[in-house]
């Protein structure tokens, strides 16, 4: 059958069908999500472990060996890397291109779970895939002519919650320089007149400051669960906790050291505006469009009211959308100039209107 003679035939159901396609690539276009890169399925697994401030040498013996051990016996797993520095490690596991991810994070999950019993008490660990998403798509620096612990609070409890409810919103991460906590300061000859070593304090103050259930009550067709707590509410509940006994006379903390309020050391240090202030990371989720989330963040750092005080400034310093902005804005000029070069160079060919535009 001749094509030509077909499509003359049916010239309406061929304008109709083109048109549908024409309209099904202009809807596509624009709800497609937009990125700076693909979504790849990266076969890589990386295991944090933060743990106080041991040594390299006792973060090696510890904590890395042990998770090396657990991420090298995962299914698929080819390659295991780390790196290790005071306090914390950072384990690489690198898996064949076909195992299924989100399986292999699974058992390496279940892989370590196993091994925390034989790492030390303290120690945090965070397991994730690395993604395309991995990398945050906005970063804004809060600053202010306050301490930089409360830049970290403002940040922290008040910014990032208000963040995370953005639709597409995967993490928000915030680093500064001051982490504020509560220094215990003991004092050496003291505490070994008492018999007793940092961690039998730092046990007796981890288990002092908890919750805990001592009972019911059955009351009028309902039962109530009772609690205990022993959480602390300010620096004079830490200095009367008991650590020893002593002839049936409690030795309490203020009678071998002393409770202050102090800051982490730094390990980073953040600046805004020649400031100290405090940096907040966005991350999107897998399959999230960079522009919508972008915008809707934006939206939302310019409207945040009463927030923070008003003496606070945050300040856009990176945005991953408008690189975004920028690819799209060349494909389209691109695609434009190159229609419009084709046209020109049929109608030069055919040099007659209507043979061009039907081609």
């Amino acid at each position: 059958m001749n094509v030509v003679r077909f499509c003359r035939a049916n010239s309406r159901a061929v304008y109709l069908l083109t048109a549908l396609v024409g309209a099904a690539g202009i809807v596509s276009a624009l709800r497609l999500p937009s990125g700076i890169y693909p979504e790849l399925t990266l076969p890589r697994i990386v295991i944090i472990a933060h743990t106080g401030d041991l040594s390299p040498q006792n973060m090696l013996l510890t904590v890395t060996r042990p998770l090396e051990e657990a991420g090298r016996s995962v299914l698929g797993a080819r390659r295991v890397r780390s790196k290790t520095i005071r306090g914390a490690t950072e384990i690489s596991v690198l898996f064949n291109p076909d195992t299924d991810m989100q399986y292999a994070l699974q058992m390496t999950q279940a892989a370590v779970s196993e091994t925390r019993g034989d790492l030390p008490a303290m120690t945090d660990i965070s397991i994730e895939r690395i993604t395309p998403s991995s990398w945050p798509i906005l970063m804004m620096v809060l600053a202010g002519g306050v301490p930089g612990a409360d830049l970290r609070d403002y940040a922290y409890y008040d910014l990032r919650p208000i963040f995370s409810r953005v639709s597409g919103v995967a993490q928000v991460e915030v680093q500064a320089s001051d982490i504020r906590e509560v220094s215990v300061l003991i004092d050496p000859q003291k505490m070994m007149a008492q018999r007793l070593s940092l961690v039998d304090i730092a046990n007796r103050l981890r288990s002092t400051n908890d919750i805990q259930s001592v009972g019911r009550l059955d009351k009028g067709y309902a039962r109530y669960l009772l609690l205990a707590t022993g959480q602390f509410t300010s620096l004079d509940d830490i200095r009367n906790t008991v650590v020893a006994t002593e002839n049936q006379s409690p030795i309490r903390l203020r009678d071998i050291g002393e409770v202050e309020y102090g800051h982490m050391d730094p390990t980073v240090l953040d600046f805004g505006n020649g400031q100290p202030g405090a940096l907040i990371s966005i991350s999107r989720q897998i399959g999230g469009n960079i522009l919508q989330v972008a915008d809707q963040v934006k939206a939302a750092a310019a409207h945040l009211g009463s927030a923070i005080p008003s003496t606070l400034h945050l300040s856009l310093v990176y945005d991953m959308a408008g690189f975004v902005r920028e690819a799209v804005a060349s494909i389209r000029d691109a695609v434009a100039v190159g229609s419009l070069l084709a046209v020109l160079i049929l109608f030069l060919f055919l040099r007659e209107p209507r043979s061009t535009l039907i081609a």
